[in-house]
């Protein structure tokens, strides 16, 4: 059989035609229809615990400067000791390109990792260690920072998506912690519960009108060749391509002989 119908997305499509005798396109445009729709709309709230930039900066400078009194540079070091000898006895070449050596930390000591012992103890080495510290720094940071992006692009910034309420704590002084942060909190969700307006406003949605209009106008799921193509000139041009066709006829050919197989299996039993 055709080595396409390895593709787990086709052999689903398939499937899903055979079983209720609907197109996987159809099922998609009903799901687009509920996108973003909450499971339980009536009991969820979300409090965003946020502060100045510059005060998470060094929050977070001085969550990686504990990591390092506390051991990481040895757990690193043991790490990637026990790695390689249990990558020289599977007889496998070394690959730090990938899969966990691309993770927060790992990635930011490699070359100082990568050392001998000897090398680490050197002038060089201290100074790669330290410039490996930093850099683990900056990665921190900017990875916080994705994370505010997400939030803010899941929650406030996609139109037509149901969100639960939002409500931003702020824990920038933590002197005022209780007021600020707990008391609010516990003001929000009591009145949550007891169905009261609540004496706090929540977060509201920033939508880019002309985000919008190209969300709502021109987003184009192709479930032929799986792909979302985005304006609806750019979409009908490519129903019309070459690549389109091709995929369509080759896609048909295999659903036909597919439901022939099943034919058959039917009429021998």
């Amino acid at each position: 059989m055709n080595q396409k119908m390895s593709d787990p997305r086709s052999a689903m499509s398939i499937e899903l035609w055979l079983k209720t005798g609907r197109r996987h396109s159809e099922v998609l445009d009903e799901q687009k229809m509920s996108e973003g729709q909450l499971r339980r709309p009536d009991a969820t709230i979300v409090l965003w615990l946020k502060c100045e930039q510059t005060i998470h900066d060094e929050r977070l400078n001085a969550r990686v400067d504990s990591m390092l009194k506390e051991g990481l540079i040895q757990e690193l070091l043991n790490f990637h000791d026990r790695h390689n000898k249990q990558r020289i006895k599977d007889g496998k070449p070394p690959d730090y390109t990938k899969g966990v050596f691309q993770t927060l930390g790992l990635k930011e000591f490699h070359e100082y990792l990568m050392m001998t012992e000897d090398d680490r103890n050197s002038e060089d080495g201290k100074k790669l260690m330290l410039q490996s510290i930093e850099n683990m720094k900056i990665a921190t940071r900017r990875y916080a920072r994705r994370q505010n992006k997400m939030v803010k692009g899941r929650f406030l910034e996609i139109p037509r998506r149901e969100v639960p309420t939002i409500y931003e704590l702020d824990t920038t002084d933590l002197s005022q912690w209780d007021k600020q942060v707990k008391n609010k909190a516990i003001d929000i969700i009591e009145s949550y519960i007891n169905k009261i307006p609540c004496p706090y406003e929540p977060l509201k949605k920033n939508i880019d009108e002309e985000k919008n209009k190209i969300n709502s106008q021109s987003s184009n799921y192709c479930d032929v060749c799986e792909r979302l193509i985005i304006g609806d000139k750019e979409y009908a041009i490519h129903l019309n391509s070459f690549k389109h066709q091709r995929v369509l006829k080759k896609k048909k050919k295999l659903l036909d002989q597919k439901a022939k197989e099943i034919q058959n299996i039917s009429q021998d039993s």
